[in-house]
């Protein structure tokens, strides 16, 4: 098999490109990055599956993506592809005990068959100055890191 280096170059520079079809489970997906990274995974022709507290939010956002035309040229032919993009919103807090996890990640399989990757992006801002020492940093550091 040959290789071009034009391949070579957009498997590099473009990862992404080898995502099409792929489910991907974003946590903290109701805005700011997880939002971010739940469009471009769209974009790059993945199903996804946005999870979050703020469900008015995670339906806006697969509202959006559901309604986008979207289009990728493949590198090879030089062609736009259209793909079909779907995307599902999920009420997760990460901070439930297993069973409530457990149930969304049913939720989650059950919306496409499988999960190929899961984007664990989801985390809270403290609300007092961070003190490493006192009991309430606890859930602060279990999630953060």
């Amino acid at each position: 098999m040959v290789v071009s280096t034009q391949e070579i170059a957009t498997s590099v520079s473009k990862p992404w490109l080898d995502l099409r079809g792929k489910i991907v489970m974003v946590t903290g997906a109701s805005s700011g990055i997880g939002r971010e990274l739940c469009i471009d995974l769209a974009k790059a022709g993945c199903k996804i599956i946005a999870a979050a507290r703020r469900t008015n939010k995670l339906k806006a956002l697969c509202h959006e993506i559901n309604n986008m035309e979207i289009s990728n040229i493949h590198a090879n032919e030089g062609e736009a592809i259209m793909h079909d993009v779907l995307a599902v919103a999920l009420e997760l807090d990460i901070s439930a005990k297993g069973p409530g996890i457990e149930a969304v990640v049913q939720k989650a399989w059950a919306a496409f068959g499988c999960i190929h990757a899961l984007i664990n992006n989801a985390g809270f801002r403290a609300r007092l100055i961070f003190d490493p020492t006192g009991n309430d940093s606890r859930p602060f550091i279990k999630y953060q890191w």
